[in-house]
């Protein structure tokens, strides 16, 4: 019994110099741990803006597609125009911000304003055979 107590009095915790070990330890780590987190980022971002592409060009195909059926022609007007980089449209009229309505507006010549709120744009071009393209635009 009297060996249980002695322990007891000598638990004393951790000392400071090993606290301090241990956050430098941790310190080291996350230095280290920093470039690759910040690669991660980059390619999730990357691959969304491929995404986002990808989806616009369905919208902008599907609304070209109506347009040459709604029209029986064709050919479409030539086309170009900006969304910025969280897909805000605000057309002309109300449609809901639906975007194969603002890609049919914008053929028809009412093309929808851009709320810009990031630091880059995506800029579609119909041809006026139909063809679409979508990049994406650095802000000026």
């Amino acid at each position: 019994m009297k060996k249980l107590c002695e322990k007891k009095r000598n638990n004393k915790g951790f000392s400071l110099v090993e606290l301090i070990v241990v956050i430098l330890i941790m310190a080291v780590i996350a230095v280290a741990l920093a470039p690759q987190v910040m690669k991660w980022v980059g390619k999730s971002k990357e691959s969304t803006d491929q995404n986002n592409i990808g989806q616009i060009e369905s919208a902008v195909n599907a609304g070209v597609a109506d347009y040459m059926a709604q029209n029986n022609t064709a050919t479409v007007p030539e086309v170009t125009y900006k969304i910025n980089g969280s897909i805000t449209l605000t057309a002309g009229t109300d449609t809901g911000n639906k975007l194969t309505d603002c890609i049919k507006e914008a053929m028809n010549g009412k093309y929808p304003t851009v709320q810009q709120d990031g630091s880059k744009y995506f800029e579609v071009k119909i041809t006026t055979t139909g063809s679409v393209t979508v990049s994406i635009q650095p802000t000026t």
